[in-house]
């Protein structure tokens, strides 16, 4: 018997799957469907959509589709002048309107379409939408306090549950593990982020609303099949009048 042939055997017998042999050289056969540690690394860049008029309110927004307003609008042009030169292989957005104008900004210099992810939309507020942050204070204190200190176990009436968001960021962590994009930009919206940061990351998600993530910032996120490092976050240097000009780093 080869003894290429007995080395298969005794690999698989002790678990190694299936093996085989390349130029000489042994490699273990990965299923279409199963990921390789050894080299898998997705670097994410999650951006924030643009300012809106219901942003520049405070105003709860969720679902309800806003779209950018003239100040998100320039935003959208900065970021996108900060991005031109960073190589990116698939651009995902929200569906939302808000988030597929940023994209869509974002987009241009690279010739390419952003695609949609449902799953990217922003967290459903439930029958806080629409209300002003002191319209919802005067109704119930006690009620928006406990929201303020843990959103994601304190949400209103008919909002998406923290079940449901998690399930959300779990499917678009595996969009990102099983494709074979490995430089990747998500336009989403802040809660969804959040939501990202404590999956990807293992952030708490009762405190994970601490982090900050102001409109058209940038968080850069290492992603492998076990593991996540934050590289960045929260970085707005492109919106920053002073370093008009000036080439920014990305990543």
């Amino acid at each position: 018997m080869d003894a290429r042939v007995i080395i298969q055997e005794a690999l698989i017998q002790k678990g190694f799957g299936s093996v085989g042999f390349n130029s000489g050289r042994l490699c273990r056969v990965l299923p279409s469907n199963e990921y390789s540690d050894d080299f898998l690394k997705k670097n994410i860049l999650l951006v924030r959509h643009g300012r809106t008029d219901w942003n520049d309110a405070h105003r709860f927004q969720g679902r309800t589709d806003v779209p950018l307003n003239a100040a998100g609008r320039v935003q959208a042009e900065k970021v996108a002048a900060r991005l031109a030169g960073w190589s990116v292989d698939v651009i995902y957005t929200s569906p939302m309107t808000r988030a597929r104008e940023t994209a869509a900004a974002i987009a241009a210099p690279h010739g390419k379409s952003p695609v949609v992810l449902d799953d990217l939309t922003e967290v459903n507020f439930g029958s806080w939408e629409g209300l002003f942050l002191e319209q919802v204070r005067e109704q119930n204190e006690e009620r928006f306090q406990e929201w303020l200190l843990n959103p994601f176990f304190c949400m209103p009436e008919r909002a998406e549950t923290w079940d449901t968001i998690r399930a959300r960021a779990e499917r678009l962590k595996e969009t990102v593990l099983r494709s074979s994009y490995q430089r990747v930009i998500m336009v989403s919206h802040g809660g969804t982020i959040r939501a990202l940061f404590a999956v990807l990351l293992g952030f708490d998600p009762r405190t994970v609303w601490n982090v900050k993530t102001f409109n058209c910032a940038l968080s850069g996120i290492e992603v492998r099949k076990n593991q996540s490092f934050l590289a960045f976050s929260n970085d707005v240097l492109h919106l920053d009048k002073n370093l008009e000009g000036i080439p920014l780093p990305v990543w």
